[in-house]
């Protein structure tokens, strides 16, 4: 166990630099070439600016260097006394790393740490930088995933029964030390907006352990109680209940602290709906999907086709885990649902986003089983003379089967519903965005599999029309791309009929009036931007006045002077009398 922390700091260690060089390699030629462009190009102004973001991209990217070099060796310095001398190698080596980082890097770090907080004291632009977000986003979450890996060697140790890891203790113990420093000052000195990056992140981190070590330990912890031997749970050489369960303690924490208590409750932001919607939802549902194709697909072959082993316990290896899946990734789907049916009210383009998301996902299952039930197809029909390696025909045509049974009623489910929507709403649901991206990202990605396909396949039959004649086995080689082609094009075309369909039912546009473009001045408003933009079709922005003499917004009279302008261009400024309107025009 002491081999193991000396192996990983060396790793981590030859990792930061590697990643520092790299960096200043590459950013060092830009930020000189930008910086002699804007000293030279402009003299007059700007100077001290420039001079600034040098210094700041120097000074966070030191300390954020100093930082992994300070901790390494205090962590390094407190385990050695731990480390076995057989496993440790050379203890001189590793003894003198540790007291160069800990007696140089330490100081350092808080001579420059001291140094950049006299620069935030004085300087309000200072906490506004790019460097200090930069690094208060960097160092927590560097830490964080430290002390994760560490924390994960400690619970392993105490549930497999082995020597108890003390060089991971220490290591976790000052790499958590670490992270709840700077968790604490990004708390309290950035705000909302700029906390988002290592929130997301942080809970990305967190959700991703939490899900894998959840359906470890469930898939591992079914096959030992079903195993014939269920004396040696925790005992195996690799441990699999007790890896999954330290996964899991590692895991759950980090979710809880980065999504549960803390992001799940902030603002509505794009960030958070794209964390919720593609990761939490899709990448559930994929989960799911995944997990269930392949349980299926294995009770389908061991029915009806032909395993590769006639020992059940043999065949059904992966099934419990591919059962876990379904299980953890149906959880966390219903888990996100709900987040986002309580940010949602009504039926509104989040929920669209939900709905498209669920039938594409499930369609792409369904279009991929078509394809293969149309390789086997064609196989059966054309059997090949020499002896192909991997799966049988009937095997091939049953995990195309299994694919349309997953796939295929789950589309069908959120299809039906989103066409309910769209014959009760009208114009409404059919001129929706969602609706027309997620038609014509099925368009797009159709035709570019069609003419792959194409192409493939002409060049299959070319070669084999040049080599001896277009025969069964060039029919055969085909296989694929036929079949791909066949599917795009099946999809393609409904959905053609589909989208044809919606513009038949959606009213003819009507003239639009008014201003295409709108500069709002007044107080800040942000519900009013999108307000009228909705019933004007204007691009609008929307500015704070400075001198607070803003008056109320009120909806329909911005969109009454909008429509009623002559100009293409309006400036609508909210004061004390009320509303006052500039027309524009291109000089």
């Amino acid at each position: 166990m002491a081999a193991v922390p000396l192996r990983f700091h060396e790793g981590l260690i030859m990792m930061i630099f590697g990643i520092l060089s790299a960096l200043l390699s590459i950013a060092l030629p830009i930020v000189l070439v930008v910086w002699a462009v804007r000293h030279f190009g402009n003299r007059t102004g700007g100077q001290r600016n420039d001079a600034r973001s040098v210094r700041r991209f120097f000074q966070y990217l030191l300390l954020f260097g100093l930082l992994i070099v300070a901790t390494v060796g205090l962590s390094e310095l407190l385990g050695l006394p731990f480390q076995e001398a057989a496993l440790a190698g050379d203890d001189r080596s590793a003894l003198a790393r540790a007291l160069t980082f800990s007696l140089f890097g330490i100081p350092m770090f808080l001579l420059l740490a001291a140094w950049s907080r006299r620069h935030l004291t004085r300087d309000p632009d200072e906490v506004d930088s790019i460097g200090w977000g930069f690094y208060l986003t960097v160092a927590p979450l560097t830490a964080l995933v430290v002390a994760m890996f560490a924390l994960h060697d400690v619970v392993a140790s105490v549930l497999t029964g082995d020597t108890f890891d003390w060089p991971a203790t220490a290591r976790f113990v000052v790499w958590a030390a670490v992270w709840l420093v700077h968790w604490t000052v990004s708390h309290r000195m950035l705000d909302a907006v700029r906390r988002q990056a290592q929130l997301v992140i942080g809970s990305l981190i967190g959700l991703g352990t939490s899900v894998a070590g959840l359906v470890a330990l469930l898939g591992s912890s079914v096959v030992a109680l079903v195993g014939t031997d269920t004396t040696n749970l925790l005992v195996e050489p690799q441990h699999p209940i007790a890896q999954a369960a330290a996964t899991v303690v590692v895991g759950v924490p980090v979710w809880i602290v980065y999504w549960l208590r803390t992001w799940s409750t902030a603002d509505r932001t794009a960030l958070w709906f794209a964390y919720v919607l593609p990761v939490g939802v899709g990448g559930s549902l994929v989960l799911a999907v995944v997990g269930a194709s392949i349980a299926v697909y294995q009770l389908l072959v061991w029915l009806l086709g032909d395993p590769s082993s006639t020992q059940a316990v043999q065949h059904f290896e992966g099934t419990p885990t591919a059962v876990a899946c379904v299980v953890v990734g149906v959880v966390s789907w219903w888990y996100h649902r709900e987040v986002l049916a309580g940010a949602a009210l009504g039926r509104t383009e989040v929920t669209r986003v939900y709905e498209y998301l669920m039938a594409g996902i499930a369609l792409l299952a369904a279009a991929v089983g078509v394809t293969l039930v149309v390789v086997a197809l064609v196989e059966s029909l054309i059997p090949v003379a020499e002896v192909e390696l991997g799966t049988s025909v009937v095997n091939s045509l049953l995990s195309g089967v299994t694919l349309l049974l997953v796939g295929g009623p789950l589309w069908w489910v959120f299809w039906r519903r989103i066409e309910r929507v769209a014959h009760a709403d009208g114009p409404e649901e059919l001129g929706s965005p969602t609706r027309r991206i997620y038609l014509f990202v099925l368009f797009g990605l159709g035709g570019i599999a069609a003419v792959v396909a194409v192409l493939v396949a002409a060049f299959f039959g070319i070669q084999g029309a040049l080599q001896g004649g277009f025969d069964a086995q060039v029919v055969r080689d085909m296989r694929i791309p036929v079949a791909i082609l066949l599917a795009t094009g099946a999809i393609s075309g409904y959905h053609w009929a589909v989208y044809r369909d919606d513009r038949s039912r959606l009213p003819a546009p009507e003239a639009r009036l008014g201003a295409r473009y709108v500069l709002l001045v007044g107080a800040p408003d942000p519900a009013l931007v999108g307000a009228v933009e909705h019933r004007t079709g204007a691009r609008v922005d929307l500015w704070t006045r400075a001198d607070g003499q803003a008056g109320p917004w009120v909806v329909d009279d911005v969109v009454a002077a909008v429509q009623a302008s002559p100009t293409p261009a309006l400036t609508v400024v909210a004061g004390p009398a009320g509303l006052e309107t500039v027309g524009m025009l291109r000089p």
